[in-house]
């Protein structure tokens, strides 16, 4: 091919290497004059001759190529395969670290080579490859765009090249979209990558664990940018396919372990963080020194220790935080994974020297790094626990404070949201004001949008929405926690076994459906729902007397005396496993009444009252203030005036009295409002409550 003289010149090539390597290496210039007595096809030939010793030169690191590259420029200028050979020398040469600089002339002799040969492939991939490199050296975000139009410029010039090469350029073209997406965090630009290796794994016979490793790794990203769990089953197929290609792949077994993170996220499925340890635990023999190995495998135990209440995992957490640290001490992201898991293990264990510990490394930490959000974040978990441990409203408000500053520097941050609406709901557990789960709902509501499909923050906002709801009467509130548990119930199908805690809140929020709606089929839900808990866990706290308690409004809604028989097979249950819930005797107590009172046997009715007696005092032995009333109720059914009055007197010293309007309404007491001494309690009452409204 005849190629005309190059727009630039061979003497600025000396002023070009000048800009990059002393000048030393090539002071010793060759003059061209000496060659005029070469024909154009000798110098060609001498200019490849001394292009061939550059190459082998600059391979040795030894910087006498230069004169050599400037020789062979100036034999033949105008051929672009001079200037191409010469890029791909520095190319080489560049991509050793501390050498970066001979990047940028690499790129410059690519531009050069296709300035002369607008039509040569082979320079435009290599351009591109360049480009690729100064934009992982640098960081900067123009040299990935440019690496993405000379591998444009290269497939459109692609025809008839061979599989192998096209098979490479498709997969540099992914590469460098999954480097664009990192930027744009946009999921058309992960897609792009995605079709592109796509694309490239069609060409190949053979593909290498790195193709593989980058395959999965772009589906790990567009299953985090899109929220769909798929990709990260497809991303762990070309893991698993890498690593039986190369076992001892340290990328492969970090991606992988980094999917199986994900996947717990979105499922909250137990196997799935076995399966990530494992892959972590591969990682971490291969490269023991990977401090962000360690750190990613703190941070999924930490979860998963939370969400369980595991204090295992949260230990081995804090150890793998430990160990991390060692190797960067000065990664604020290590410290504020440290101090989140000695914080949840603190507050499960009890351990207010782990708090404390926690919190004197969060406060240093803050000091150095003020304008990280992560150690805001952690700040606030560490005074949260503090808060939970002293069941101080103080700690909650500072708590609060630490993660509204997080806020202010990242709003974008799920976890700094849930973390919030849980301060705020905790918080409203001790003061019951609900300002502050209305905040709460809130809160969840800005989490959920910015993160949707996480199991345990819509668990957590679900409970919360049912708290607001029967604090507040409130019947929107609870259609939402409804909706959300059947959400999570529907997608999640496969872990309920392993999360029944879903199933105990669907059915409060059905039980509580029920008292707004009167219809018996929400409490016969109820029921199934309970049933099924205790099909996955026999022992599961509390659920014999949840079923008690449903059996017991489903007697009084449709006066069916066998569910009042139903509930008190429960609630002998529900003692047998907790007997000293003073709730539960009252509860029973009251059963029995409500049984007797239905009853036409004279004899039956009585035995039935004669055991709530006893279920009542038992109650109120336990410390239930609530007894004294209902054995008020139950003595003035019995017609012993004298002693439901003495209970009435001891009702009202203990501040359990019910508001007047309940007593003149309330069946059970109609043997007594009908006594002179009743009538004499009623005016002495009336009197004090005026006296006082004055």
């Amino acid at each position: 091919m005849n190629f005309g003289k190059m727009t630039v010149r061979s003497n600025p090539i000396r002023k070009i290497f000048s800009r990059f390597f002393p000048k030393r290496y090539f002071s010793e210039g060759r003059d061209s004059h000496g060659w005029d007595f070469l024909n154009e096809s000798q110098k060609k030939d001498l200019a490849f001759k001394y292009l061939a010793k550059g190459e082998l030169a600059l391979l040795q690191g030894n910087l006498g190529a230069l004169p050599l590259f400037e020789t062979a420029s100036q034999l033949a200028e105008g051929n672009p395969e001079i200037w191409y050979r010469q890029g791909l020398a520095f190319f080489e040469y560049g991509s050793e670290e501390g050498k970066e600089k001979a990047l940028l002339l690499a790129s410059k002799h690519f531009k050069w080579a296709t300035q002369l040969d607008p039509t040569f492939c082979d320079a435009y991939i290599a351009w591109g490859n360049t480009l690729l490199q100064l934009g992982k050296c640098y960081c900067e975000h123009h040299f990935h765009v440019e690496a993405k139009e000379k591998y444009e410029k290269a497939i459109s010039l692609s025809e008839g090249r061979s599989s192998d090469v096209l098979a490479e350029l498709y997969w540099d073209y992914g590469i460098v979209w999954t480097e664009l997406a990192a930027h744009s965090g946009e999921a058309l630009d992960v897609k792009l990558a995605i079709e592109a290796f796509q694309t490239s794994r069609k060409l190949q016979s053979h593909p290498s664990p790195e193709f593989l490793q980058n395959c999965g790794k772009a589906h790990l990203e567009m299953g985090l940018l899109i929220n769909d769990s798929r990709l990260y089953f497809e991303a762990v197929q070309y893991l698993i396919q890498a690593l039986d290609l190369s076992p001892h792949y340290f990328d492969g077994w970090e991606t992988l372990a980094e999917v199986y993170s994900q996947l717990y996220l979105n499922t909250v499925d137990e196997k799935y963080i076995t399966k990530a340890s494992h892959a972590f635990t591969q990682a971490v023999k291969i490269s023991t020194r990977n401090s962000d190995t360690w750190l990613s495998w703190a941070q999924i135990l930490a979860e998963s220790g939370r969400v369980n209440r595991d204090i295992r995992q949260l230990r081995q957490s804090v150890e793998n935080c430990a160990r991390a640290y060692t190797l960067d001490a000065k990664n604020p992201l290590i410290i504020a994974q440290w101090v989140e898991s000695l914080s949840w293990l603190g507050d499960i264990t009890g351990r207010l020297d782990l708090l404390i510990e926690a919190e004197q490394k969060i406060q240093k930490a803050s000091e150095e790094y003020v304008d990280d959000p992560d150690l805001w974040h952690a700040y606030g978990v560490n005074l949260l626990c503090f808060g939970k441990y002293y069941e101080d409203g103080d700690y909650f408000e500072m708590a609060i404070e630490k993660l509204q500053y997080g806020l202010s520097i990242d709003r974008t941050s799920a976890e700094h949201w849930h973390t919030l609406a849980l301060v705020h709901k905790l918080y409203a557990d001790i003061t019951l004001h609900e300002d502050l789960l209305e905040r709460a709902n809130r809160f969840f509501s800005r989490a959920i949008d910015l993160k949707p499909s996480c199991p345990s923050l819509i668990f957590d906002a679900a409970i919360t929405l049912l708290q607001f709801s029967e604090l507040t009467q409130d019947l929107p509130s609870l259609q939402k926690a409804i909706f959300h548990l059947e959400t999570l119930l529907q997608s999640h199908k496969e872990v309920v076994i392993h999360n029944p805690e879903w199933l105990v809140e669907y059915g409060k929020c059905l039980e509580w459906l029920s008292e707004f709606s009167l219809e018996e089929t929400h409490l016969f839900r109820a029921l199934d729902v309970f049933s099924h808990v205790l099909l996955i866990d026999p022992d599961f706290p509390g659920m014999h007397y949840r079923m008690a308690q449903c059996n017991t409004l489903l007697g009084h809604q449709t006066g069916e005396t066998d569910f009042y028989k139903r509930a008190i097979h429960f609630f002998r249950l529900a003692v047998r496993q907790d007997e000293e819930n003073e709730q539960v005797w009252l509860d029973w107590g009251l059963c029995l009444m409500h049984l007797a009172t239905h009853t036409m046997d004279p004899t039956l009715s009585h035995a039935l009252y004669t055991d709530a007696e006893q279920k009542v005092v038992k109650a109120g032995k336990l410390g239930s203030p609530a007894a004294h009333y209902s054995l008020a109720c139950l003595y003035s059914l019995l017609d012993r005036t004298d002693e439901a009055m003495n209970f009435i007197h001891k009702a009202l010293s203990s501040k359990t009295l019910p508001p007047l309007d309940e007593m003149l309404e309330d069946e059970w007491l109609e043997n007594l409002r009908i006594t002179e001494t009743f009538a004499q309690f009623l005016n002495a009452l009336e009197t004090k409550l005026q006296t006082r409204e004055q």
